[in-house]
Protein backbone atom coordinates (compact mmCIF):
# COMPACT_ATOMS: atom_id res chain seq x y z
CA UNK A 1 0.00 0.00 0.00
CA UNK A 2 1.26 3.40 -0.72
CA UNK A 3 2.27 5.90 2.21
CA UNK A 4 1.46 8.79 2.14
CA UNK A 5 3.96 11.81 2.82
CA UNK A 6 4.28 15.69 2.84
CA UNK A 7 6.00 17.59 0.32
CA UNK A 8 7.11 20.73 -0.81
CA UNK A 9 4.55 23.53 -1.34
CA UNK A 10 2.08 21.88 1.23
CA UNK A 11 1.04 19.27 -1.85
CA UNK A 12 0.59 15.46 -0.77
CA UNK A 13 3.13 13.03 -2.20
CA UNK A 14 3.01 9.53 -2.04
CA UNK A 15 5.11 6.15 -2.92
CA UNK A 16 2.82 4.56 -5.56
CA UNK A 17 2.33 0.40 -4.65
CA UNK A 18 3.61 -1.55 -7.60
CA UNK A 19 -0.18 -2.88 -9.15
CA UNK A 20 -1.31 0.39 -9.18
CA UNK A 21 -1.68 1.97 -12.90
CA UNK A 22 -4.44 4.02 -12.36
CA UNK A 23 -1.66 6.35 -10.47
CA UNK A 24 0.63 6.20 -13.86
CA UNK A 25 -2.57 7.68 -15.85
CA UNK A 26 -3.16 10.32 -13.47
CA UNK A 27 -0.19 11.09 -13.44
CA UNK A 28 0.35 11.51 -17.21
CA UNK A 29 -2.84 13.19 -17.62
CA UNK A 30 -2.05 16.11 -14.91
CA UNK A 31 1.83 16.20 -16.70
CA UNK A 32 0.20 16.93 -20.16
CA UNK A 33 -2.14 19.26 -19.15
CA UNK A 34 0.69 20.86 -17.13
CA UNK A 35 2.68 21.32 -20.24
CA UNK A 36 -0.56 22.72 -22.57
CA UNK A 37 -1.88 25.53 -19.66
CA UNK A 38 0.89 24.99 -17.01
CA UNK A 39 -1.59 24.42 -14.24
CA UNK A 40 -0.40 21.21 -11.95
CA UNK A 41 -3.89 19.23 -10.65
CA UNK A 42 -1.71 16.42 -9.69
CA UNK A 43 -1.28 16.53 -5.54
CA UNK A 44 2.75 16.14 -6.10
CA UNK A 45 4.77 18.85 -7.35
CA UNK A 46 5.75 18.33 -11.00
CA UNK A 47 9.12 16.95 -11.52
CA UNK A 48 10.30 19.84 -13.95
CA UNK A 49 13.30 21.97 -13.27
CA UNK A 50 12.31 24.87 -10.85
CA UNK A 51 13.93 27.42 -13.06
CA UNK A 52 12.36 25.41 -16.26
CA UNK A 53 8.73 26.08 -14.46
CA UNK A 54 9.47 28.75 -13.54
CA UNK A 55 9.90 30.96 -17.12
CA UNK A 56 6.96 28.28 -18.32
CA UNK A 57 4.43 29.85 -16.00
CA UNK A 58 5.34 33.33 -16.42
CA UNK A 59 5.21 32.83 -20.78
CA UNK A 60 1.66 30.69 -20.28
CA UNK A 61 0.22 33.32 -17.98
CA UNK A 62 0.89 35.48 -21.32
CA UNK A 63 -0.57 33.17 -23.79
CA UNK A 64 -3.54 32.77 -21.64
CA UNK A 65 -3.80 36.95 -22.12
CA UNK A 66 -3.75 36.12 -25.53
CA UNK A 67 -5.85 33.68 -25.99
CA UNK A 68 -8.72 35.65 -24.22
CA UNK A 69 -7.86 38.08 -26.39
CA UNK A 70 -9.19 36.10 -29.21
CA UNK A 71 -12.22 35.30 -27.23
CA UNK A 72 -13.39 38.74 -26.75
CA UNK A 73 -12.15 39.20 -30.29
CA UNK A 74 -13.95 36.55 -31.81
CA UNK A 75 -17.43 38.43 -29.96
CA UNK A 76 -16.31 42.07 -30.98
CA UNK A 77 -16.46 40.76 -34.93
CA UNK A 78 -20.21 41.51 -34.47
CA UNK A 79 -20.03 44.68 -34.58
CA UNK A 80 -16.74 45.32 -36.53
CA UNK A 81 -17.26 42.83 -39.73
CA UNK A 82 -20.63 43.69 -41.35
CA UNK A 83 -19.08 42.92 -44.54
CA UNK A 84 -19.62 39.09 -44.51
CA UNK A 85 -21.26 36.25 -46.53
CA UNK A 86 -23.65 33.92 -45.47
CA UNK A 87 -21.27 30.94 -44.62
CA UNK A 88 -18.82 33.81 -42.91
CA UNK A 89 -21.38 35.21 -40.81
CA UNK A 90 -22.85 31.71 -39.68
CA UNK A 91 -18.83 30.73 -38.84
CA UNK A 92 -18.63 34.00 -36.48
CA UNK A 93 -21.76 33.21 -35.00
CA UNK A 94 -20.81 29.30 -34.21
CA UNK A 95 -17.15 29.63 -33.53
CA UNK A 96 -17.73 33.01 -30.97
CA UNK A 97 -20.65 30.87 -29.27
CA UNK A 98 -18.95 27.41 -29.08
CA UNK A 99 -15.50 29.29 -28.17
CA UNK A 100 -16.91 31.56 -25.60
CA UNK A 101 -19.04 28.50 -23.90
CA UNK A 102 -15.75 26.06 -24.15
CA UNK A 103 -13.87 29.48 -22.42
CA UNK A 104 -16.37 29.59 -19.54
CA UNK A 105 -16.37 25.27 -18.95
CA UNK A 106 -12.29 25.76 -18.88
CA UNK A 107 -12.24 28.93 -16.10
CA UNK A 108 -14.83 26.81 -14.34
CA UNK A 109 -12.52 24.30 -14.12
CA UNK A 110 -9.60 26.09 -12.91
CA UNK A 111 -11.70 27.47 -10.37
CA UNK A 112 -12.12 24.09 -8.64
CA UNK A 113 -8.27 22.78 -8.61
CA UNK A 114 -8.19 22.40 -5.22
CA UNK A 115 -10.97 20.01 -5.52
CA UNK A 116 -9.85 18.42 -8.48
CA UNK A 117 -6.68 17.52 -6.53
CA UNK A 118 -8.58 15.83 -3.97
CA UNK A 119 -10.80 13.67 -6.55
CA UNK A 120 -7.66 12.51 -8.31
CA UNK A 121 -6.15 11.76 -4.81
CA UNK A 122 -9.17 10.10 -3.78
CA UNK A 123 -9.53 7.90 -7.38
CA UNK A 124 -5.76 7.21 -7.58
CA UNK A 125 -5.14 6.43 -3.99
CA UNK A 126 -7.47 6.47 -1.41
CA UNK A 127 -9.81 4.03 -3.18
CA UNK A 128 -7.75 1.81 -4.91
CA UNK A 129 -5.90 1.07 -0.97
CA UNK A 130 -8.57 -0.86 -0.31
CA UNK A 131 -9.59 -3.12 -3.53
CA UNK A 132 -8.34 -2.99 -6.77
CA UNK A 133 -9.21 -5.52 -9.27
CA UNK A 134 -6.45 -6.00 -11.90
CA UNK A 135 -8.82 -7.10 -14.55
CA UNK A 136 -11.43 -3.80 -14.03
CA UNK A 137 -8.68 -1.51 -14.00
CA UNK A 138 -6.98 -2.77 -17.11
CA UNK A 139 -11.03 -1.91 -18.59
CA UNK A 140 -10.74 1.07 -17.49
CA UNK A 141 -7.09 2.37 -18.91
CA UNK A 142 -8.92 0.90 -22.25
CA UNK A 143 -12.14 2.89 -22.06
CA UNK A 144 -10.15 6.32 -21.03
CA UNK A 145 -7.36 5.91 -23.78
CA UNK A 146 -10.72 4.66 -26.70
CA UNK A 147 -12.91 7.74 -25.21
CA UNK A 148 -9.67 10.39 -24.62
CA UNK A 149 -8.02 9.25 -28.59
CA UNK A 150 -11.72 10.05 -30.21
CA UNK A 151 -11.91 13.40 -28.21
CA UNK A 152 -8.61 14.11 -29.09
CA UNK A 153 -9.06 13.11 -32.91
CA UNK A 154 -12.34 14.76 -33.74
CA UNK A 155 -11.13 17.94 -31.96
CA UNK A 156 -8.42 18.13 -33.65
CA UNK A 157 -9.73 17.40 -36.76
CA UNK A 158 -12.15 20.12 -36.94
CA UNK A 159 -9.79 22.98 -35.98
CA UNK A 160 -7.27 21.65 -39.20
CA UNK A 161 -10.24 21.13 -41.23
CA UNK A 162 -11.21 24.82 -40.62
CA UNK A 163 -7.66 25.72 -41.44
CA UNK A 164 -7.18 23.48 -44.55
CA UNK A 165 -10.17 24.61 -46.41
CA UNK A 166 -9.48 28.22 -45.77
CA UNK A 167 -6.35 27.76 -46.88
CA UNK A 168 -7.26 25.93 -49.98
CA UNK A 169 -9.62 28.33 -50.92
CA UNK A 170 -7.19 31.44 -50.50
CA UNK A 171 -4.81 29.29 -53.00
CA UNK A 172 -7.68 28.55 -55.44
CA UNK A 173 -9.77 31.95 -55.19
CA UNK A 174 -9.48 35.47 -54.63
CA UNK A 175 -10.31 35.01 -50.89
CA UNK A 176 -8.44 35.32 -47.53
CA UNK A 177 -7.34 33.10 -45.35
CA UNK A 178 -10.32 33.46 -42.96
CA UNK A 179 -10.87 30.67 -40.10
CA UNK A 180 -12.06 32.56 -36.94
CA UNK A 181 -13.57 35.59 -37.63
CA UNK A 182 -12.05 38.47 -34.92
CA UNK A 183 -12.43 42.01 -35.19
CA UNK A 184 -9.40 42.84 -36.65
CA UNK A 185 -8.29 42.53 -39.64
CA UNK A 186 -11.44 42.51 -42.14
CA UNK A 187 -11.92 39.59 -43.99
CA UNK A 188 -11.74 41.56 -47.37
CA UNK A 189 -8.20 43.40 -46.27
CA UNK A 190 -5.22 41.33 -48.17
CA UNK A 191 -2.00 43.48 -46.54
CA UNK A 192 0.72 41.39 -45.17
CA UNK A 193 0.22 42.61 -42.14
CA UNK A 194 -3.22 41.75 -42.14
CA UNK A 195 -2.43 37.68 -43.81
CA UNK A 196 -0.38 37.39 -40.83
CA UNK A 197 -2.78 38.49 -37.91
CA UNK A 198 -5.42 35.60 -39.60
CA UNK A 199 -2.46 33.10 -39.03
CA UNK A 200 -1.70 34.01 -35.57
CA UNK A 201 -5.37 34.15 -34.74
CA UNK A 202 -5.34 30.36 -36.29
CA UNK A 203 -2.52 29.42 -33.96
CA UNK A 204 -3.98 30.96 -31.05
CA UNK A 205 -7.32 29.07 -31.39
CA UNK A 206 -4.96 25.70 -32.13
CA UNK A 207 -3.53 26.73 -28.34
CA UNK A 208 -7.20 27.28 -26.89
CA UNK A 209 -8.24 24.24 -28.37
CA UNK A 210 -5.52 22.28 -27.17
CA UNK A 211 -5.88 23.48 -23.59
CA UNK A 212 -9.61 23.28 -23.42
CA UNK A 213 -9.41 19.20 -24.11
CA UNK A 214 -6.35 18.60 -22.25
CA UNK A 215 -8.78 19.85 -19.06
CA UNK A 216 -11.78 18.05 -20.55
CA UNK A 217 -9.77 15.21 -20.79
CA UNK A 218 -9.48 14.80 -17.26
CA UNK A 219 -12.99 15.35 -16.26
CA UNK A 220 -13.55 12.82 -18.69
CA UNK A 221 -11.09 10.49 -16.81
CA UNK A 222 -12.04 11.23 -13.41
CA UNK A 223 -16.17 10.01 -14.84
CA UNK A 224 -14.79 6.74 -16.09
CA UNK A 225 -12.86 6.11 -13.16
CA UNK A 226 -15.75 6.62 -10.75
CA UNK A 227 -17.85 4.31 -12.84
CA UNK A 228 -14.86 1.35 -13.07
CA UNK A 229 -14.53 2.29 -9.10
CA UNK A 230 -18.27 0.75 -8.98
CA UNK A 231 -17.70 -2.05 -10.80
CA UNK A 232 -14.93 -2.05 -8.11
CA UNK A 233 -17.29 -2.08 -5.24
CA UNK A 234 -19.28 -4.65 -7.00
CA UNK A 235 -16.38 -7.04 -7.01
CA UNK A 236 -15.45 -6.07 -3.83
CA UNK A 237 -19.01 -7.04 -1.85
CA UNK A 238 -19.37 -10.31 -4.18
CA UNK A 239 -15.89 -11.45 -3.19
CA UNK A 240 -16.96 -11.84 0.91
CA UNK A 241 -18.23 -14.84 0.51
CA UNK A 242 -14.82 -16.11 0.08
CA UNK A 243 -14.47 -15.36 3.51
CA UNK A 244 -16.55 -18.08 4.99
CA UNK A 245 -14.61 -20.62 2.90
CA UNK A 246 -11.46 -20.04 4.18
CA UNK A 247 -10.26 -21.54 7.62
CA UNK A 248 -11.08 -20.14 11.06
CA UNK A 249 -13.81 -20.79 13.50
CA UNK A 250 -17.29 -19.56 12.37
CA UNK A 251 -16.81 -16.75 15.03
CA UNK A 252 -13.79 -15.51 13.46
CA UNK A 253 -15.31 -15.63 10.09
CA UNK A 254 -18.50 -13.54 10.99
CA UNK A 255 -16.12 -10.93 12.83
CA UNK A 256 -13.61 -10.57 9.80
CA UNK A 257 -17.19 -10.12 7.48
CA UNK A 258 -18.77 -7.59 9.44
CA UNK A 259 -16.18 -5.64 9.26
CA UNK A 260 -14.88 -6.08 5.87
CA UNK A 261 -18.54 -5.20 4.54
CA UNK A 262 -18.41 -1.97 6.71
CA UNK A 263 -15.26 -1.48 4.59
CA UNK A 264 -17.21 -1.84 1.54
CA UNK A 265 -19.24 0.79 3.05
CA UNK A 266 -17.16 3.32 3.55
CA UNK A 267 -15.92 2.84 0.22
CA UNK A 268 -19.81 3.37 -0.97
CA UNK A 269 -19.43 6.38 0.75
CA UNK A 270 -16.29 8.03 -0.57
CA UNK A 271 -17.46 6.99 -4.25
CA UNK A 272 -20.64 9.26 -3.88
CA UNK A 273 -18.63 11.77 -2.60
CA UNK A 274 -16.63 11.73 -5.48
CA UNK A 275 -19.62 11.94 -8.20
CA UNK A 276 -20.72 14.81 -6.32
CA UNK A 277 -17.02 16.17 -6.54
CA UNK A 278 -17.52 15.40 -10.27
CA UNK A 279 -20.64 17.00 -10.38
CA UNK A 280 -19.20 19.86 -8.83
CA UNK A 281 -15.85 20.38 -10.59
CA UNK A 282 -17.37 19.50 -13.81
CA UNK A 283 -20.79 20.25 -14.16
CA UNK A 284 -20.09 23.35 -15.83
CA UNK A 285 -18.35 21.29 -18.71
CA UNK A 286 -21.19 18.46 -19.59
CA UNK A 287 -23.97 22.10 -19.25
CA UNK A 288 -21.93 23.63 -22.02
CA UNK A 289 -21.55 20.70 -24.14
CA UNK A 290 -25.34 19.77 -24.14
CA UNK A 291 -25.96 23.62 -25.21
CA UNK A 292 -23.34 23.35 -27.42
CA UNK A 293 -24.68 20.32 -29.03
CA UNK A 294 -28.23 21.71 -29.41
CA UNK A 295 -27.06 25.49 -30.70
CA UNK A 296 -24.08 24.57 -32.50
CA UNK A 297 -25.57 21.43 -34.33
CA UNK A 298 -28.62 23.33 -35.51
CA UNK A 299 -26.13 26.37 -37.07
CA UNK A 300 -24.73 23.87 -38.49
CA UNK A 301 -26.91 22.67 -40.24
CA UNK A 302 -28.60 26.11 -41.37
CA UNK A 303 -24.91 26.45 -43.04
CA UNK A 304 -25.68 23.62 -44.85
CA UNK A 305 -28.16 25.19 -46.46
CA UNK A 306 -26.12 28.49 -47.74
CA UNK A 307 -22.69 26.27 -48.32
CA UNK A 308 -21.62 24.84 -51.61
CA UNK A 309 -21.62 21.00 -52.35
CA UNK A 310 -18.05 20.23 -52.62
CA UNK A 311 -15.73 18.33 -50.30
CA UNK A 312 -14.00 21.51 -49.31
CA UNK A 313 -16.51 23.54 -48.77
CA UNK A 314 -18.33 21.05 -46.63
CA UNK A 315 -15.29 19.31 -44.31
CA UNK A 316 -15.31 22.11 -41.92
CA UNK A 317 -19.43 21.25 -41.44
CA UNK A 318 -18.64 18.00 -41.16
CA UNK A 319 -15.53 17.76 -39.10
CA UNK A 320 -17.41 20.25 -36.61
CA UNK A 321 -20.51 18.15 -36.23
CA UNK A 322 -18.43 14.76 -35.72
CA UNK A 323 -16.57 16.88 -33.50
CA UNK A 324 -19.70 18.32 -31.44
CA UNK A 325 -21.48 14.87 -31.72
CA UNK A 326 -18.39 12.42 -30.36
CA UNK A 327 -17.06 15.50 -27.79
CA UNK A 328 -20.71 14.98 -26.33
CA UNK A 329 -21.45 11.55 -26.83
CA UNK A 330 -18.49 10.83 -24.80
CA UNK A 331 -19.12 12.79 -21.80
CA UNK A 332 -23.06 11.64 -21.87
CA UNK A 333 -21.78 7.81 -22.31
CA UNK A 334 -19.62 7.90 -19.22
CA UNK A 335 -21.92 9.93 -17.15
CA UNK A 336 -24.44 7.28 -18.25
CA UNK A 337 -21.89 4.12 -17.34
CA UNK A 338 -21.68 5.72 -13.52
CA UNK A 339 -25.36 5.32 -13.19
CA UNK A 340 -25.43 1.99 -14.41
CA UNK A 341 -22.44 0.59 -12.85
CA UNK A 342 -23.85 2.44 -9.30
CA UNK A 343 -26.84 0.33 -10.29
CA UNK A 344 -25.42 -2.75 -9.82
CA UNK A 345 -24.42 -2.79 -5.98
CA UNK A 346 -27.66 -3.40 -4.42
CA UNK A 347 -27.25 -7.31 -5.83
CA UNK A 348 -23.81 -7.46 -5.49
CA UNK A 349 -24.41 -6.36 -1.62
CA UNK A 350 -27.24 -9.07 -1.32
CA UNK A 351 -24.91 -11.65 -2.78
CA UNK A 352 -22.07 -11.01 -0.24
CA UNK A 353 -22.66 -13.72 2.11
CA UNK A 354 -24.90 -12.11 4.55
CA UNK A 355 -26.63 -15.18 4.96
CA UNK A 356 -23.97 -17.22 6.54
CA UNK A 357 -23.93 -15.41 9.40
CA UNK A 358 -25.60 -16.99 12.57
CA UNK A 359 -27.11 -15.96 15.61
CA UNK A 360 -26.11 -12.16 17.38
CA UNK A 361 -23.80 -11.99 14.21
CA UNK A 362 -26.99 -12.58 12.23
CA UNK A 363 -29.04 -9.88 13.37
CA UNK A 364 -26.31 -7.28 13.69
CA UNK A 365 -25.21 -7.98 9.67
CA UNK A 366 -28.88 -7.96 8.49
CA UNK A 367 -30.04 -4.88 9.78
CA UNK A 368 -26.35 -3.38 8.11
CA UNK A 369 -26.44 -4.85 5.17
CA UNK A 370 -30.77 -3.94 4.83
CA UNK A 371 -29.43 -0.22 5.51
CA UNK A 372 -26.45 -0.41 3.11
CA UNK A 373 -28.83 -1.81 0.31
CA UNK A 374 -31.65 1.04 0.81
CA UNK A 375 -28.96 3.67 0.35
CA UNK A 376 -27.57 2.23 -2.66
CA UNK A 377 -30.57 1.46 -4.61
CA UNK A 378 -30.81 5.26 -4.66
CA UNK A 379 -30.06 6.45 -8.56
CA UNK A 380 -26.43 7.54 -8.83
CA UNK A 381 -26.95 10.49 -11.19
CA UNK A 382 -24.76 12.90 -12.75
CA UNK A 383 -26.84 15.90 -14.60
CA UNK A 384 -26.22 18.41 -17.03
CA UNK A 385 -27.92 22.23 -16.31
CA UNK A 386 -29.18 20.79 -13.21
CA UNK A 387 -32.26 18.58 -14.33
CA UNK A 388 -30.70 16.89 -17.10
CA UNK A 389 -29.78 13.32 -16.36
CA UNK A 390 -26.59 12.36 -18.73
CA UNK A 391 -27.23 8.93 -19.76
CA UNK A 392 -27.56 7.19 -23.60
CA UNK A 393 -30.87 7.73 -23.59
CA UNK A 394 -30.73 11.40 -22.98
CA UNK A 395 -28.02 12.15 -25.77
CA UNK A 396 -30.41 10.26 -28.51
CA UNK A 397 -32.83 12.76 -26.55
CA UNK A 398 -30.30 16.12 -26.91
CA UNK A 399 -29.03 15.18 -30.49
CA UNK A 400 -33.01 15.23 -31.71
CA UNK A 401 -33.31 18.34 -30.24
CA UNK A 402 -31.07 19.78 -32.51
CA UNK A 403 -32.36 19.05 -35.61
CA UNK A 404 -35.99 19.58 -34.10
CA UNK A 405 -34.55 23.72 -33.06
CA UNK A 406 -33.85 23.40 -36.79
CA UNK A 407 -36.94 22.67 -37.87
CA UNK A 408 -38.84 25.20 -35.78
CA UNK A 409 -36.82 28.07 -37.21
CA UNK A 410 -36.56 26.70 -41.20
Amino acid sequence: MPRIKKSSRNMTSIEPFQDNRTIGLFHTICKIIYLTCATNFWFEDMDYPAKCMKIYNATSRVVEVIVAVLIISDCGAFWTQPNLTEKQSNDRILLAFANGVSCLAYANVFYYKREIRELVMTLAVRLKKVCNDGTIEIMMLRTTFRYLSALFLVCSSAVFSYGMGSGIQALTTNATFTTVIPSWPDVEDRRVIAGAARIVHYIVWWIFMVRVTSVYSLILTCTIGIAHQFKNLCKYFEDLENIFKGSGSQEEKERKYENAFKVGIKMHSINLWCTRQTQLTGGLVFSGQIIVNVCVLGLLMIQMMYTERNLIAMMPIIFMALAILVGTGVFLWVAGDVTIEASLLPAAMFHSGWHNCTRQSSLRVRKLVTIAIAQAQKPVLIKGLGFIELSYESYVTIVKSSYSLFSVIY
